[in-house]
């Protein structure tokens, strides 16, 4: 029986190296190229993705079933590269990819058990195994194990073999490869370790589930000692180092690599970087399918750098903890960008990331009160020519055409009741809602729809179907869709649609810069794992409006900031700019401002529905905690940073008088028209906001 045994692995191992059995690996699929004569080709590992803040530290992490991070040979330490070959193959550096002896030594003993037993494997065959065949143990799948560890050996050099085989082994609890391997078991890189961790990750080569030094020290403190022995029989270590690896203690807990960056991290850049993966999935130079960006993100070794500055949410997070504790019936989010370009600095979404996934900033839906009256200012000075010293009615109530009402007309009233004639600017620091419903008129609704659009503003409309008929959903209520901003609402204009803090904050920034509006952005560039850069975001903003209504809306705006209802916001030195927002019933609060350098958005209201929003017994509005917040961020994150006055607008003309045509409002049937414009279109009820 030994002769036939001998005979038989003799033609076998024979066969492989002289390709005489090629044919048995016809069926490997996109493993081997269709010409079995052909070069082997071997699949991109997958590799762990991170994500960076601004300054370059780490911030995520991101990986499937596989955690592992490629390094280079050049890396990887001599003593693991000499322990690892002198325990899985010493003879690597002399054979073609089959190890005869070894082979002829396993196939006795499988042939006399009538299985396969033992291995006899080379790093190669075994590298071959991983990544083409499997583990399925049978006479047929060693053969082409063997024929192809032969082919592979004539097509790439033995240091990269051996690269991509220490890139490759498996040594439990998710990490793959020796990189992976030291930082789960030892909370460092594989180029720092020395010959007791070499020793452990060795040893886990053949079996990581027994000999897991965690779960199972006894048997991993054998597992090692006979791993140090064999090497000191080999003359690989001295006897002192024998000594010194058995000697060592073996890990006790665990480093994973956390899938969303370290513990002692701050909440939000879980929110930011949960962000920031949904737009890497959604990116299409990662990928022109789903799966295929899942690849990339997932397995694809990325490094994607981001606008997150750590400071900025460490200051951020601190002013929204000043809201009072109401045992989750009010929440509070705030998002904060680049007043020159968009980049996203600080998001807080959320207290809790890790029980709350929901980020109210980036996604939740609020109706942004008075808040909205920033666009109506805007289309009034850019497209009615407009100034500040204009005088407008602010009488309240103030009726509009709807013929969709019952009465005909849509009424809505003053937070504060009564109202009277007075300048664009004064009526702003009031924040009169008959006021900006008027001027909204005679600047046009289509026009400050448009440009709220322009600016990035997206809401909530009835879907419809290519009719136009609305679309009712299984609940029996009309399905709702992200859309542009609508131009026959009538209270659109102070804020009845549904927005996005972060959204408010980026449109905000456009008139710090000029009335250029950069979209709110995550992501700066995306490269792979050798630096070749993917994506990089494009600097380029969209001019929305000129340079002097930006200017002369940053006039009024300061205005209310100094004096009006957004005083509580005001900063020591900085100038500052900003408008506060109260819904109906009080249910969603905001302020939103900017600096030459930040604008920022604050929402306080219901995670769930509608509520009255009651802090410390006292009724909300955007003046109060909003307010306070907002200036609880900015103040000490300009505190280190030098003053920057905003840049003056061009003088204006005298003020005149405002009107257009109405026969429904009283205050503008009394006097006569000195301007006029069409009245409003029709459009479904909606509820009136509250004022400050």
């Amino acid at each position: 029986m030994r002769f036939v045994a001998v005979t038989l692995v003799g033609s076998v191992v024979t066969a492989a190296a002289f390709g005489g059995v090629i044919a048995s690996v016809s069926g490997l699929g996109g493993a081997v190229s269709s010409d079995d004569q052909g070069p082997i080709v071997l699949s991109p590992l997958a590799t762990r993705s991170y994500i960076y803040d601004a300054q370059g530290g780490q911030m995520a992490v991101l990986y499937a079933d596989e955690d592992r991070e490629e390094v280079p040979l050049k890396k990887v330490p001599q003593l693991l590269q000499d322990a690892v070959l002198g325990i899985e193959d010493r003879n690597f550096y002399v054979h073609e990819g089959v190890n005869i002896r070894s082979a002829f030594r396993a196939l006795f003993s499988n042939f006399e058990a009538g299985d396969i037993e033992q291995g006899g494997s080379t790093i190669t065959q075994q590298l071959i195994k991983n990544a083409l065949l499997g583990t399925e143990q049978t006479l047929d799948r060693k053969v082409k194990e063997a024929v192809l560890a032969v082919r592979l050996e004539d097509q790439m050099p033995k240091k990269k073999i051996l690269e991509r085989y220490l890139n490759t082994v498996y040594l439990g609890h998710g990490a793959y490869g020796v990189q992976a391997g030291s930082e789960t078991y030892f909370g460092r890189p594989v180029e720092e370790i020395g010959w007791p961790e070499a020793a452990l990750l060795t040893a886990l080569i053949r079996n990581p589930v027994p000999y897991d030094p965690i779960e199972y020290p006894d048997l991993a403190r054998e597992r090692r000692a006979l791993v140090a022995r064999t090497l000191r029989d080999q003359g690989v270590i001295t006897e002192s180092e024998q000594k010194w690896i058995n000697a060592a203690p073996l890990p006790t807990e665990l480093h994973a690599t956390a899938k969303t960056g370290p513990s002692d991290q701050l909440v939000g850049a879980n929110y930011f970087s949960e962000t920031v993966k949904q737009q890497l999935l959604d990116l299409p130079v990662l990928g022109a399918t789903a799966q295929a960006r899942y690849d990339s993100v997932f397995k694809g070794g990325l490094r994607v750098t981001t606008t997150y500055d750590p400071a900025a949410q460490q200051l951020a997070e601190a002013a929204v903890a000043k809201l009072p504790d109401t045992k989750g019936k009010f929440a509070a989010a705030l998002a904060t960008v680049d007043s020159a370009t968009g980049a996203v600095r600080a998001v807080v979404g959320g207290t809790d990331f890790a029980t709350q996934k929901f980020n109210y900033a980036t996604q939740g839906w609020r109706q942004p009160g008075s808040a909205f009256k920033f666009f109506t200012l805007m289309a009034a000075f850019e497209y009615a020519g407009a100034v500040p010293k204009d005088v407008i009615s602010g009488a309240s109530p103030c009726r509009f055409p709807d013929p969709g009402a019952p009465k005909g007309y849509y009424e809505a009233k003053n937070s504060g009741g009564g109202g009277k004639s007075a300048s664009i600017d004064r009526q702003t620091l009031s924040s009169s809602n008959c006021a900006f419903l008027r001027l909204a008129q005679v600047a046009g609704l289509d026009k400050v729809a448009a440009l709220a659009t322009a600016m990035g503003i997206t809401t909530l409309n009835f879907a419809k179907d290519e009719g136009g008929e609305l679309l009712i959903g299984a609940d029996g209520t009309n399905e709702l869709v992200e859309g542009p901003v609508p131009s026959d609402i009538l209270s659109m204009p102070i804020g009845s649609k549904e927005v996005h803090p972060v959204s408010m904050a980026a449109a905000y920034a456009a008139a710090a810069n000029d009335g250029v509006f950069h979209p709110a952005y995550y992501i700066e560039k995306v490269t792979d794992s050798k630096g070749k850069v993917l994506y990089q975001h494009d600097p380029a903003g969209t001019r929305v409006v000129s340079v002097q209504t930006a200017r002369l809306v940053t006039e009024v705006l300061a205005h209310n900031v100094r004096s009006g209802t957004g005083k509580a916001a005001r900063l020591e030195d900085q100038p500052a700019a900003g408008k506060t927002g109260t819904t109906q019933d009080n249910a969603d609060v905001w302020f939103v401002g900017y600096t030459p350098r930040l604008s920022t958005a604050v929402w306080i209201g219901a995670p769930e529905g509608r509520a009255r929003v009651v802090l410390k017994g006292v009724t909300q509005f955007g003046a109060k905690y909003p307010a306070q917040i907002w200036k609880s961020f900015m103040a000490p994150y300009h505190e280190r940073l030098p003053a920057v006055e905003f840049a003056e607008p061009e003088s204006t003309r005298r003020g005149k008088s405002l009107k257009y045509t109405n026969k429904y409002d009283r205050a503008v049937r009394r006097r006569p028209t000195t301007t006029t414009v069409a009245g409003a279109p029709p459009a479904p009820p909606a509820p009136a906001p509250g004022g400050n």
